[in-house]
């Protein structure tokens, strides 16, 4: 028997209003430099709309497996707005210090993304006796993708030349807040997670 259609929500279709209003204006002061110290390059737009039709399959992709991951794109709009912020400030030469809140921030939303994804879809009594194993996993998945933007932002810069890698340490150090960014976030879950684990312990042990 096949499932009933999905029916998307409101909150999904108007985030998707709000990329396309994104993607329209990035694409226009990318062309028109709007701003001087702009580094909204159009090869950088063109790689984050490529990123947003990723996220986009991968939304349809588990949704057909009954995994709903609309909640993700409300944040990575935030994401963009960060992003998008610092390159039309010139984050990466005039003003580093957005640049690198730009990247914690981000890594938080993108955390609470793997997170959510790993405890509600994987097996719940891998949850609830290994949390541990699971920040683990969430930490891993998140610093892959901070490495490979890194890298792909080197790669650009390379073969487009772009300035999208700031001088000196600015991969290292983008790395530092993505890392802090994601364990922040997970330091603050599992310490809710053990002031709770008594009361979820319990309920976990009666149900079985």
């Amino acid at each position: 028997m096949s499932n009933p259609p999905h029916k998307t929500p409101l909150f999904l279709s108007v985030t998707r209003l709000a990329f396309a209003t994104y993607f329209i204006a990035a694409f226009w002061m990318s062309i028109a430099s709007a701003t001087q110290a702009s580094q909204l390059e159009l090869i950088w737009v063109v790689y984050l709309l490529a990123l947003y039709f990723g996220a986009e399959w991968l939304y349809y992709f588990f949704l057909k497996q009954d995994i709903d991951l609309s909640y993700a794109f409300p944040l990575l709009f935030g994401v963009y707005i960060f992003n998008i912020t610092t390159l039309v400030n010139g984050g990466q030469e005039k003003f580093a210090i957005l640049n690198r809140i730009e990247h914690m921030s981000s890594f938080i939303l993108i955390t609470f993304v793997v997170w959510v994804f790993f405890t509600k879809y994987l097996p719940q009594s891998v949850w609830v006796e290994h949390p541990y194993y699971t920040a683990l996993l969430t930490l891993a998945v998140t610093s892959l993708a901070g490495v490979l933007n890194e890298h792909f932002e080197v790669m650009i810069d390379y073969f487009f030349g772009t300035k999208l890698v700031g001088k000196g340490l600015d991969t290292q150090l983008d790395l530092l807040m993505n890392s802090l960014g994601s364990a922040l976030f997970l330091g603050a879950q599992l310490l809710i997670g053990k002031i709770d684990d008594p009361n979820k312990r319990s309920a976990s042990t009666k149900s079985t």
